[in-house]
């Protein structure tokens, strides 16, 4: 039997959010290893197909705790532990490659139809979120793409790396960028690792005044290492609408004069809350990308 536990269901995707926020908040309150959610469109269906997974069976007093945060005690959902299967290998066979621009983002088991006129990355299913698939990463892309046109930064934050997708493909537009790649959670930053070497990207310490990627395991901007390499000539932030607006302040503070700011993860019916977040602070507004129900945001600071 494995110890992997499977919550499933269907919930609008607004649901599906405030599930994603109150799973993370319950588990840190309780000092519990956070469950991961995902969560699907389906073809002529306004609902979303949700899985919440638990390293092992949780308490019943947690999954309660859970739902009845996210105000969801009358969901109807299954419960039930997950067949033993290689479910990164499953995974990654669903995935196609992903075009953004000129990036061409693609799994392992996609390796042979990398494009030779396209900025690949080899980014494979797994652990950690991003990997190019997501409309908020291949929007993120887009955004990136078209800002190589007439934008040359020094530094770069992408807080929220994930995967560490937008930071290689940054460092593969401007290779003399200095990065930082920070994620609350240390397994993306494990994977960012081994992404970089896949990508042959360019790895080095937090505080080495040279070129390339150093990463940071950090909730939000609150870490030391980030002293020392602030400000960011561009900040990519690709996480969701409720920690986009609770950090504006701190991301605000850590972009340079003159910076640009890329905000993702966010619903369109979120865009108001979050350019108000932003505006407010003297952000100015300079376009945006749709994909679905979903949107990236560019913004300057004077």
């Amino acid at each position: 039997m494995s110890d992997i536990w499977c919550l499933s269901g269907e919930l609008h995707v607004d649901q599906a959010l405030k599930l994603e926020n109150c799973l993370e908040a319950v588990a840190d309150e309780r000092g519990e290893f956070p469950p991961t959610l995902s969560y699907f469109e389906q073809d002529g269906s306004p609902m979303w197909r949700v899985e919440v997974f638990f390293a092992e069976k949780p308490a019943d007093d947690f999954l309660t705790a859970i739902l009845e945060r996210a105000k969801l005690a009358g969901w109807s959902y299954d419960f039930a532990a997950v067949e033993n299967k290689d479910w990164v290998s499953e995974s990654q066979k669903l995935l196609a490659p992903v075009e953004a621009g000129r990036f061409f983002v693609y799994g392992s088991h996609d390796a042979d139809k990398k494009k030779p006129d396209a900025i690949n990355l080899q980014i494979d299913a797994g652990q950690a979120f991003g990997t190019g698939k997501h409309e908020t990463t291949s929007a993120c892309l887009e955004v990136l793409d078209d800002l190589a046109g007439n934008l040359v930064p020094n530094t770069m934050l992408d807080l929220g790396t994930g995967s560490g997708v937008l930071a290689l493909a940054a460092q593969k537009v401007w290779p003399a960028l200095k990065i930082v790649a920070s994620d609350i959670d240390p397994i993306a930053v494990e994977v960012t690792a081994e992404n970089i070497d896949i990508n042959e990207g360019i790895a080095r310490a937090i505080g080495e005044d040279k070129p390339g990627m150093a990463l940071v395991a950090a909730p939000g901007l609150d870490n030391p290492a980030f002293d020392g390499e602030k400000p960011f000539e561009l900040i990519t932030a690709n996480i969701l609408a409720g920690p986009l607006i609770s950090l504006a302040g701190d991301i605000v503070d850590a972009l340079a004069s003159g910076g640009t700011l890329v905000l993702s993860g966010l619903l369109v019916t979120q865009e108001k809350e979050v350019l108000e977040a932003y505006g407010s602070r003297g952000l100015v507004s300079l376009g945006r990308v749709e994909k679905g129900e979903w949107l990236a945001l560019t913004l300057r600071k004077p």
